[in-house]
């Protein structure tokens, strides 16, 4: 099997990432062996989370370059931080096969309202959106 093999699916199938002789998901697979990820990355964000619950942050609105997991509709909007919740490589240094270096991600809770708007008749007052967001993205608001 190649180390590069996505899961025995046709050529096709492959995406960018996947097709990189930086991408090695077996080396990945071997230093999670036995603990799990992200849990395999605690304690190697180099310190302690920049932020904390109840802190409201601005997700930068920075260029995509090959690829994130940062939603599109969250750039530029401020949210609070419900959750701390683990260390992990961030997904864009991932796919460039640097998966040595973790950083903080935190869960932002965000108003529906200030993401897009409350002209909406479907719109509640309470309703919000979570997203998991790395701590490169995030801002004090």
């Amino acid at each position: 099997m190649n180390r590069n093999d996505p899961a025995g699916l046709p050529s096709e199938c492959a995406g960018k990432a996947v097709d990189s002789p930086l991408y090695d998901r077996l080396r990945i697979a071997e230093i999670a062996e036995g603990v799990g990820d992200p849990q395999c990355y605690k304690g190697k964000a180099g310190g302690p989370p920049r932020f904390k619950v109840g802190d409201r942050l601005r997700v930068k609105d920075l260029p995509d370059v090959f690829y994130n997991q940062t939603p599109g509709y969250t750039r530029g909007v401020a949210g609070t931080v419900v959750s701390v919740v683990y260390e992990s490589p961030v997904p864009e240094d991932e796919a460039w096969g640097r998966i040595d270096q973790a950083e903080w991600f935190y869960l932002l809770s965000f108003r529906h309202a200030d993401l897009w708007g409350d002209d909406d008749p479907d719109t509640q007052p309470d309703d919000v959106v979570q997203a998991e967001i790395p701590e490169r993205w995030l801002e004090p608001a």
